[in-house]
């Protein structure tokens, strides 16, 4: 078995962004070593700007660990302050949406974790999109069509 190791100040971080104030750098730690199915993105976020949009993830369970900055954890309505040292977890399951804003001084870094999957939904409620991996597409929510054709609803 060939080791998959990498010096993380060897990863290039490159620019993303989702509009104005939202973005910064992001360096692709688990591509880069080369994990199949775990993510691991660190992403610094300059003062006054979020880290994505607001979103819940449909399948993959994230976590977000803020090893320098501050600022304020969208948590649906709620407004957490954060700091270094602060570790967040969400599932599937959970029903809030969720963003980092860098309300600091400096900027922040965040090592977001996260399953890699080929059917991953992000739900985007502000914009009313949803990402579907899968397509490599957004699709606006008010245009989606109810369907008899899920597994939970053919069970008979």
């Amino acid at each position: 078995m060939a080791l998959r190791k990498i010096k993380l100040s060897n990863v290039a971080p490159f620019s993303y962004s989702f509009g104005d104030g939202i973005g910064g750098t992001m360096a692709d730690v688990g591509r880069t070593v080369g994990s199949k199915t775990i993510g691991l993105n660190i992403q610094t976020i300059a003062p006054g700007h979020f880290s994505a949009r607001r979103h819940k993830h449909v399948f993959q369970e994230e976590i977000l660990i803020v090893m320098s900055g501050e600022g304020l954890l969208h948590h649906g309505d709620e407004r957490i302050p954060v700091g270094p040292g602060d570790c967040i977890c969400y599932l599937p399951e959970d029903s809030e949406a969720h963003t980092f804003e860098n309300t600091g001084a400096k900027d922040a870094v965040i090592w977001a974790f996260g399953n890699r999957f080929n059917h991953e939904v992000a739900l985007y409620p502000d914009q009313g999109l949803a990402f579907v991996e899968g397509l490599g597409a957004e699709v606006p929510l008010a245009t989606v069509a109810r369907s008899e054709w899920t597994e939970e609803r053919r069970k008979r």
